[in-house]
């Protein structure tokens, strides 16, 4: 079982416009609503790759019922911790033409500490050898990055296998908790490492320190494509040139085809994570709104993902 933890999921409401002009009404046609996270949107990939999946996090309020509610039509097992709080939402607008987009997130409901201690509870049922857990996403207010290093300390004393999709500011927390593995985008590794880093070689460099703490790292947006490295060895991939429709969802498609591989088998080789991790993150890519790439998108993607092994 794969469980994805989502600590400020939102209700993603999406559109499409004609032409964004300031100060004027623009009206927004193809509304689309969603349940949105980077936990669940991972989860619904590793789930549409075939795994099982249980979704958890907190939500509360109208917009968490539509938020579980969506997820049920996608008969998608949930088992979220109610808060008091309303579940945020968050608006994307697309360019019709352009498809470039402006995202609006929310902060998120407040997270109390009666609320934290029964997600942490539930996720004492988690087994060794048998689970996997996906944390993802920004937090919510009330919930800081030691709760999380905590979280991951806990999980990996028991022998759980931890993947961590966060921002930087969390992540200088969580890895000195020795997560198995983590997906920072070149951005997020910089501040993470505090360099300057733009180059395959740079990156490499950079990782070999962070790899005392965590044993395999993923990072995206580099020089056009992504590597993924353990101690042993480093793979550098690359994906066809393709039509973006949206960006929204990418990354958390590629932890959730990851996750999916590693469920199967925590050794499974690095080229064909890599592969099957950049395969999803392109069917997302070629989706418009906030629409996740599809299982035959994805398996279509994989043999045209080049990969080649880091000297």
């Amino acid at each position: 079982m794969i469980y994805t933890v989502t600590f400020n999921p939102a209700l993603d409401v999406s559109g499409t416009v004609d032409e964004l002009i300031p100060d004027e009404k623009c009206y927004i046609h193809g509304e689309l609503r969603t349940a949105g996270g980077n936990g669940i949107n991972a989860g619904i990939i590793a789930s549409r790759l075939g795994m099982p999946v249980t979704l958890t996090g907190f939500i509360g309020g109208a917009n968490g019922s539509e938020l579980k509610s969506l997820l049920s039509k996608q008969l998608l097992t949930t088992a979220f911790i109610p808060i008091n709080g309303n579940t945020r939402m968050n608006i994307t607008i697309s360019h019709d033409l352009t498809h470039r987009q402006t995202r609006l997130s929310f902060a998120g409901p407040i997270v109390r500490l009666t609320e934290w201690n029964k997600l942490t509870k539930f996720l004492k049922r988690l087994k060794a050898g048998k689970d996997l857990a996906i944390l993802g996403g920004s937090l919510p207010p009330g919930i800081a990055p030691k709760n999380i290093a905590d979280l991951v300390r806990s999980l990996r004393k028991k022998g759980i296998f931890c993947m961590v999709d966060m921002p930087a500011q969390t992540l200088v927390k969580v890895v000195q908790s020795h997560p198995d593995f983590i997906k920072p985008n070149l951005e997020e590794f910089q501040q993470l490492t505090g360099s300057k880093v733009i180059t395959i070689k740079g990156v490499l460099q950079s990782m070999q320190k962070l790899q005392l703490s965590v044993p395999l790292i993923c990072v995206s947006s580099v020089q056009g494509g992504a590597i993924l490295a353990n101690k042993q060895e480093s793979w550098f991939g690359v994906t066809p040139k393709l039509k973006i429709h949206s960006t929204v969802g990418a990354g958390d498609s590629m932890v959730g085809a990851m996750a999916s591989r590693l469920a199967q088998d925590a050794n499974a080789p690095l080229d064909e994570l890599l592969k099957i991790g950049l395969a999803a993150s392109c069917a997302t890519l070629s989706e418009s709104g906030l629409t996740l790439g599809s299982k035959k998108a994805i398996q279509s993607f994989i043999p045209r993902i080049k990969v080649k092994k880091i000297t």
